[in-house]
This record gives C-alpha cells, structure tokens and sequence, in this order.
C-alpha cells in the first residue's frame, strides 16, 4: 500500500493531472462533472 499526495493548491504553485489526454484536476479541483462531488 502507498499513499501519495500532491498538493496543487495555488499557493503551493497550483497544477494540472492528466489521464489518457483528459484534464483531472486542475489548480486542486476535479475538472470532470463526474468529479466534482470530490471537491471540498
């Protein structure tokens, strides 16, 4: 088992993740409708 984390807050820099050429996330928050329940 391994957790990681990756921190793409704003204030850590923000970010982007990538799946199979469809954007997840973006500056911490889940992009996909489908997702977005998942933002706090």
């Amino acid at each position: 088992h391994w957790d990681m984390v990756c921190i793409q807050r704003p204030d850590y820099g923000g970010g982007d993740i990538w799946f199979d050429n469809k954007l997840i996330r973006k500056s911490g928050k889940f992009v996909p409708k489908n997702l977005a329940q998942l933002n706090y």
